[in-house]
């Protein structure tokens, strides 16, 4: 996909500059967000968009893994919210009054519309940013890249409980 860019301060907005190809540029910047002393990567063709959603607007999912914390109605789709501090097991994790969330978009696969609660959202980098190891193991040091595999497939699956006598 390419992408034409005008630049409006010209003189002469209607002059085009050179085409930008938007998906090479994506392909090579990473979103990075903060999960307790964590430092969780998103692929950035991955992120569709990163909002906040407050406590009461989440409808508790309570027969399924812990990581599905619930749904939230967002934008008109229902989307799942998975922990990230459950999921990288870094802490016990507590829903604050309002959360900064990552959803997926179809670049993620099994994780399209699936948004991320995380601590907060740090920025973003290139490739060559990030230490060159993040791309070969999904964890080094600090740094965990996001892989649709973290997440179990069993998370989409209720959990039935049974009374015993």
């Amino acid at each position: 996909m390419t992408a034409t860019v005008t630049d409006p301060t010209s003189p002469n907005s209607a002059q085009m500059s050179p085409a930008v190809d938007t998906v090479a540029l994506l392909d090579t910047r990473f979103i990075l967000t903060q999960v307790e002393e964590l430092t969780l990567v998103f692929p950035a063709t991955w992120v569709a968009e990163i909002w906040r959603v407050s406590r009461s607007q989440i409808l508790d999912l309570p027969f399924y893994d812990p990581l599905l914390v619930g749904v939230a109605n967002y934008n008109g789709r229902v989307t799942p919210l998975i922990a990230a501090a459950r999921l990288l097991e870094v802490a016990q994790f507590s829903l604050p009054e309002r959360s900064i969330v990552v959803r997926l978009n179809q670049a993620a696969g099994q994780l399209e519309n699936v948004s991320i609660i995380v601590d907060r959202a740090i920025g973003t980098r290139q490739r060559e940013e990030l230490p060159t190891d993040l791309f070969t193991a999904h964890r080094t040091g600090s740094m965990v890249m996001m892989q649709s595999h973290l997440v179990p497939a069993n998370v989409w699956q209720p959990q039935f409980w049974s009374a015993h006598n």
